[in-house]
């Protein structure tokens, strides 16, 4: 079975925005993202302190804006709005999942949408469920450029997606519609999730629960492509039980060292489109 790394394309990804990110500076703009987070939930602060080490690296400055577990509605939509509404901040980040009653559908219409680098608000959504996207979730970016790097024939292709989140299952069901894949999605409701599956050419799952995915849902041959993260007494771990999956499917993604790295890049040049585009000569 073939492991399909993250690290080569997430390498390509950061020497094409370093070109870029050069280019801002060049002209004065330093590009930065607002990276706004409530709880001090520990994966999002990985993933933002990833952020920080990695924009740095290309320039991009990355402002942590950490609020406490017990923020309102009305103070975090008032820091998203100061920083959509801050000349000098070109990407608006909402970390998720947000603590107690928080309504991260609601909150994402209080980013600028030509600010919305992880493609939350609903302009952004709206363009890509009509093949016109502008910004596009990270990870779901990250999982269709991870397959066409690593070869994989899209067009034709019988594709299931587990799950239905609007970061992962929803926006990857739609970006693989694009690269002419027949789609199935399952779902909380979908009452034999294998039936769905096994009869798929590529499985992509990213629900949060440990080895969800098992080699008698996977078709021989199968390309799996697993987006889930799960913090473990055994370590880091995704949604796929990979000794039995490794046993049938012809490739898989590994977690770690499948698509966080990518998605990280992938966000940070959503933050160069931005400036970009927000500042043109």
């Amino acid at each position: 079975m073939r492991l399909l790394h993250g690290k080569p394309l997430a390498e390509k990804v950061n020497a094409q925005s370093a070109a870029r990110s050069a280019a801002l500076q060049a002209r004065g703009i330093t590009p930065r993202l607002a990276a706004v987070s409530v709880g001090a939930d520990p994966a999002a602060n990985t993933y933002v302190q990833r952020l920080v080490s990695r924009g740095k690296l290309l320039g991009i400055a990355v402002a942590d804006v950490a609020l406490p577990r017990d923020t309102t509605e009305r103070v975090l939509i008032a820091a998203l709005e100061r920083a959509s509404g801050d000349a000098t901040t070109h990407g608006v980040l909402l970390l998720t999942p947000l603590p107690g009653k928080l309504d991260e559908a609601h909150l994402v219409d209080h980013i600028a949408r030509q600010k919305d680098v992880e493609g939350m608000n609903p302009f952004n959504m709206g363009l890509l469920a009509d093949g016109r996207p502008q910004f596009v979730p990270s990870t779901a970016e990250a999982i269709i450029e991870l397959l066409k790097f690593h070869g994989v024939r899209l067009a034709g292709a019988r594709a299931a997606v587990v799950g239905r989140s609007t970061v992962i299952g929803r926006p990857v069901a739609l970006l693989l519609l694009m690269e002419d894949a027949t789609v199935t999605i399952a779902h909380t409701k979908t009452a034999e999730v294998g039936e769905a599956t096994r009869g798929a050419d590529v499985v992509i799952i990213g629900i949060g629960r440990a080895g969800f995915l098992r080699g008698d849902m996977v078709a021989p041959g199968a390309t799996v492509i697993d987006a889930g993260i799960n913090v473990t007494p055994r370590g880091l771990v995704g949604d796929v039980d990979v000794e039995s999956v490794s046993a049938v499917a012809s490739a898989l993604s590994p977690v770690p060292g499948g698509l966080g790295a990518v998605t990280t890049e992938l966000l940070l040049r959503n933050v160069l489109t931005a400036a970009e585009q927000l500042r043109p000569d």
